[in-house]
């Protein structure tokens, strides 16, 4: 078999847009085509993921100047942490707080980039930060409640920080729901899929490789295996459509194609092959990462090459000329996965 050339993922990823997006306060959530629109102010979601994409740009080339563009991201972080140990989500482009308490989805991202910042960033002294931040951060009642992307986002955070005692009750957790809910013909964690759906496979990949579980091996490979089949149309990779998802024993949504969906598919399909060494796994990897590139159903770039920000949705009539900061960090998350794999 000739092997796959990862040589373009050796490249640092352009960072235009990303920098294009981001004040001294954080990454602004939506942009009016290429023009960050400060209306919509900014998010933990965001802000989260773009701080993960620093760390892990730090991790895999070691430019110090990626950290300035951290240190912005996680001071939003704890800009926005409440007393009693959760945070908010949303500020307005002035700082006003928009929102009582973030959703479920946002604290659990909030908690997968302290984790990273852990694990990655070079000063002991934000690592003590976050390392405290997250002792402080009441996450047990998250185990119980139905956001299973939320326990999935928790388990990454907790897996980076080293802390597997704890991450292990999450693993389990995870394991419990996709075996509940599973069966010979939907072998999946609920009933429907949703969004973000690429991110369970990938944190049972995580979950199998720390603690070299082959229960979670097993889910890993078996959930991710169906879901890249029934993500595809005519073997493209066509994610789930955000218009109407794909709800059991009903009709699949072919569009709205979000960039997020790819992205981690690409996280997920990397992550199995370094779990199982087997190169389909990659080759699946690189044909998600592709969807950007054209290689989706309508044959459309998703990348304005010009800005270097990505297009936030793939459409029956076209793309979503807008390039908010959800697709850009995604879409970077996705390259530097796929850069590990190249230097490994």
């Amino acid at each position: 078999m000739k092997k796959l050339d990862l040589s373009v993922f050796r490249e640092h990823p352009s960072l235009r847009h990303l920098k294009r997006l981001t004040t001294n306060r954080g990454i602004i959530q939506h942009a009016d085509h290429e023009v960050p629109d400060p209306a919509f102010g900014y998010s933990i979601d965001d802000n989260a993921r773009a701080l993960i994409v620093c760390l892990w740009h730090y991790k895999l080339y070691k430019d110090s100047a990626i950290l300035q563009l951290a240190e912005i991201y996680f001071d939003y972080i704890k800009r926005v942490e409440k007393e009693g140990g959760s945070f908010h989500n949303f500020l307005s482009f002035s700082e006003k707080i928009l929102d009582p308490e973030g959703s479920e989805d946002s604290i659990g991202r909030a908690i997968w980039a302290l984790g990273e910042v852990v694990a990655h960033h070079p000063s002991e002294e934000v690592v003590k930060t976050a390392q405290t931040i997250l002792e402080r951060t009441k996450i047990d009642r998250h185990l119980e409640h139905p956001h299973i992307r939320t326990k999935a986002y928790i388990l990454l955070g907790l897996l980076a920080a080293g802390k597997k005692e704890e991450a292990k009750k999450w693993a389990i957790r995870l394991a419990e729901i996709f075996e509940q809910n599973a069966s010979s013909d939907w072998p999946w964690f609920e009933n429907g899929l949703y969004y973000a759906n690429g991110i369970l496979p990938y944190v049972m990949a995580q979950a199998a490789i720390a603690f070299e579980d082959e229960r979670f091996k097993k889910i890993a490979v078996q959930s991710f295996d169906w879901l890249d089949q029934v993500s595809r149309q005519d073997i493209i990779p066509a994610p789930i459509g955000q218009n109407g998802w794909y709800i059991r024993g009903q009709e699949k949504a072919l569009y709205d194609q979000q960039p997020l969906e790819a992205a981690d598919m690409v996280l997920a399909a990397a992550e199995l092959n370094t779990l199982t060494g087997e190169e389909k796994y990659l080759e699946k990897a690189l044909e998600w990462q592709d969807w950007y590139k054209g290689g989706n159903i309508s044959k459309t770039m998703m990348i304005d090459t010009a800005t270097g920000g990505v297009y936030d949705g793939l459409l029956p009539k076209g793309v979503n000329k807008n390039q908010g900061a959800e697709s850009i960090v995604t879409y970077l998350l996705a390259y530097l996965a796929l850069s590990k794999n190249a230097q490994n």
